[in-house]
């Protein structure tokens, strides 16, 4: 808004700053860590699939990820009628059957646009969800009272198998959803799970523990152990019936007491009871040995992936030292993190060896996938933790992963090792030793391709938050001689991946990577130093930022927060502060946020679109908003700008702890700091004062910087414009250069 743009002095308080992104990179104070790789050690195959994503999560995450694999489950479609596309947001939203997961009537049509989604991101693997849980969505017409519970005219009820012929159009008048019709459907529809449009996997539906919680209107009671055995045999016959060579997922178990005990109301002893009579160290075992002996009844696997859902409790605290560590817990024995896990769960820790002997003794050959996972960190300890994940993935031999959410640090963390380069460029595809001397400080996986031990990928971090990292990475038993290193890297005050360093003059197979604090990179060695010949390192004074900072913002007439946006085409992220409350004291709670923006095409007509993003329950809470000059209109990405200088913070939903209970309760976010980041990439000048990159210093430098002082325009070279040499840009340096100039 162009009313306060006169106004310097207000400019220059709401911090107009000039940071360098490399930060503390100064071998000052720096520590030296040792990074052992074993080139001839063994080898274990990565799965491609560890680098997914689920559909339903940020707006803008497949545009801004490479990733092989995505998978469409959560809450949502739980009660998904396949024939109409109506769906149930639980208690995440007021029990609402609605149109939130598509406005069509074509039958399946959500499966339909998974496909096209799939096809049009180059992903090789696409996994769905059947319904178990008995009934579905009968209509779209809002919330559902607990007097309408199933059964009752807003549900349909879910039959597994229908037992007769199917039909080409599936009958809306009969109350009744057919699940194995649905799996005919698809095939029908996009072919088998070998076409490349089909569906590769199918789960068996999602976290059934929590259905008495979230879809209370259709499950009020705990699922049954015996229960979610019958409901999961006879859908996976069903599905195997129909595409022997489709994987089945399950039991998608929403966290570790799950896997441990399924449900916490076990009034009727059922399990204490399987446990005693089978001596099953926790229920992951009960459900491997009972998929197991189903299959072996039925002559065919009937469970190809064990499916958990893994959310760090550590990283609940928000403090930096909890995400950094978090992943410890999956790997490393005798690691206790900060929560309740590591107070009382220490027998199950690490978490994925314990799992990978349950699957070796009930149910071999079962492979494991992670559907929702999320270590939390929009920042550069997010970065850390989430690079930190995948390696821990391919360690484990995890088949299959999938980022719940995905801020712009985790998924540049995925594209890391996916395309780090930007041309696809990724991490190899078969795992070799490595390892650090203290993974509380540094932790690494390192990657050749298919056998080819002529270039080397090593993935390390540098998890101080304040020092700089010496990491002395030694290829050891290798009958190559390597040449030269490229450093690609997330640090410093943005989530991109830059190339921080080329080393042409690698010697003794040694590789010397000084890595900025927390800093994650990729390191790419090869044993010909022409690959990187055309490579030039990024350039931290060819990209400068400038952060305009509201405090404690008010709302407009609309009862929203309003945030002037000065300079549209070069916005880059918006990132918030708040304090998130809930009226009726929720233990938990989320509040469903947008940016809501007015935007134009580059033809100059107007449209509306939003960027979500979500805040949990707590003082503090932050989220980034990222811009890169596109906008979603109509479901596709479209080059734009933001038309009217504004946009708006609107809150669209809701969930919190009550809310599930059917108390009212509002969550609300109260924001507290308001961080406008624009990006601007300039020309070097070698003139002191030249902001505008002519080669000369005059009266004309002085004019831009006073117009982009007050966000009225852009300077060339912004590194010349700080003349006080303290790294901002404000009025003192406009003022000596008003001295310089008259002097000169």
């Amino acid at each position: 808004m162009k009313k306060f743009a006169p106004v310097l002095a207000a400019v220059m308080v709401m911090a107009s700053a000039l940071s360098s992104p490399l930060g503390s990179v100064s071998a000052e104070g720096s520590y030296s860590m040792n990074v052992k790789v074993d080139i001839g050690g063994s080898t274990k195959e990565i799965s491609p699939y560890i680098y997914g994503v689920n559909q339903y999560t940020t707006q803008d995450t497949l545009k801004n990820v490479t990733t092989h694999s995505i998978r469409q489950g959560g809450n949502r479609m739980t009660a998904y009628n396949w024939e109409t596309n109506a769906s149930n947001a639980g208690s995440d939203w007021q029990h609402s059957s609605d149109t939130n997961l598509s406005t069509s009537e074509d039958p399946a049509d959500c499966v339909q646009d998974l496909s096209k989604i799939a096809e049009k991101n180059n992903i090789d693997y696409k996994l769905t969800t059947l319904q178990l849980a008995g009934y579905v969505s009968a209509d779209k017409n809002g919330p559902v009272s607990e007097a309408e519970a199933a059964p009752s005219k807003r549900w349909n009820k879910v039959v597994l198998t229908k037992g007769s012929a199917f039909a080409d159009t599936p009958d809306l008048t009969d109350g009744v959803v057919y699940m194995d019709e649905y799996v005919n459907y698809i095939i029908n529809k996009l072919g088998d799970s070998k076409s490349k449009t089909g569906m590769q996997a199918y789960s068996l539906d999602n976290e059934p523990v929590l259905w008495n919680h979230t879809h209370s209107r259709i499950h009020p009671n705990p699922v049954s152990i015996e229960e979610l055995r019958d409901k999961s045999v006879e859908m996976a016959k069903a599905v195997k019936k129909l595409d022997p060579n489709a994987e089945i997922f399950g039991p998608a178990l929403y966290g570790y007491t799950a896997y441990d005990h399924l449900a916490d109301d076990d009034s009727s002893n059922e399990w204490e009871t399987l446990k005693a009579q089978n001596g099953y160290h926790w229920y992951l075992d009960c459900y491997l040995d009972q998929m197991k002996q189903a299959s072996d009844e039925a002559g065919v696997r009937l469970l190809d992936v064990l499916d958990i859902h893994y959310y760090s409790e550590s990283v609940k605290s928000g403090k930096p030292d909890d995400i950094l560590q978090s992943v410890r817990t999956l790997y490393e024995k005798g690691f206790k993190e900060d929560s309740w896990i590591g107070m009382w769960c220490q027998e199950n820790i690490p978490i994925l060896p314990t799992i990978q002997n349950s699957i070796d003794k009930y149910y071999p050959g079962t492979k494991l996938a992670i559907t929702e996972y999320d270590f939390g960190g929009n920042n550069l300890c997010g970065a850390i933790a989430q690079a930190e994940a995948l390696g821990c993935y391919a360690d484990a031999e995890v088949y299959y992963a999938t980022l719940w959410g995905g801020n712009p640090y985790q998924l540049s963390a995925i594209n890391l090792y996916t395309n780090y380069d930007g041309k696809g460029g990724s991490f190899g595809n078969e795992l070799v030793p490595a390892k650090t001397d203290d993974v509380s400080l540094s932790s690494s996986y390192a990657a050749i391709n298919n056998g080819d031990k002529s270039e080397i990928t090593v993935m390390v971090t540098n998890k101080d938050q304040e020092k700089s990292e010496k990491a002395l990475i030694s290829l050891d038993n290798s009958d190559k001689e390597y040449k030269a290193a490229a450093v690609y890297a997330i640090y410093g005050d943005s989530a991109d991946i830059k190339l921080l360093d080329v080393n042409y003059n690698v010697k003794n197979n040694k590789v010397e990577v000084e890595l900025p604090s927390l800093a994650t990179a990729m390191v790419v060695v090869s044993d010909d130093a022409s690959d990187f010949k055309d490579l030039k390192p990024f350039d931290p004074d060819s990209v400068q930022k400038k952060v305009v900072t509201i405090n404690n913002p008010s709302v407009n007439k609309n009862g929203f927060v309003e945030i002037p946006i000065e300079d549209p085409e070069h916005l880059k992220e918006i990132k918030l502060t708040a304090n998130v409350t809930s009226s009726a004291g929720s233990g938990w709670a989320t509040a469903g946020c947008a940016v809501s923006i007015n935007a134009k095409d580059k033809n100059g007509t107007g449209f509306w679109t939003s960027k979500s993003y979500t805040l949990g329950l707590g003082t503090g809470q932050t989220a980034t908003i990222a811009f890169d000059g596109t906008f979603k209109n109509d479901e596709e990405d479209v080059e734009g700008v933001i038309a009217d200088g504004k946009v708006e913070l609107q809150q669209w939903w809701s969930a919190s702890e009550k809310q599930e209970a059917d108390i009212d309760d509002v969550i609300s976010a109260d924001y507290t700091k308001i961080e406008v980041v624009y990006e601007y990439t300039s020309n070097v000048s070698s003139v002191r004062g030249d902001v505008n990159a002519d080669g000369t210093f005059s009266i004309a430098d002085i004019i831009m910087m006073q117009k982009w002082l007050i966000c009225a325009g852009n300077i060339t070279d912004i590194k010349a414009g700080d003349l006080s040499e303290d790294g901002s840009i404000n009025v003192f340096d406009l003022s000596i250069m008003k001295q310089e100039l008259a002097a000169k």
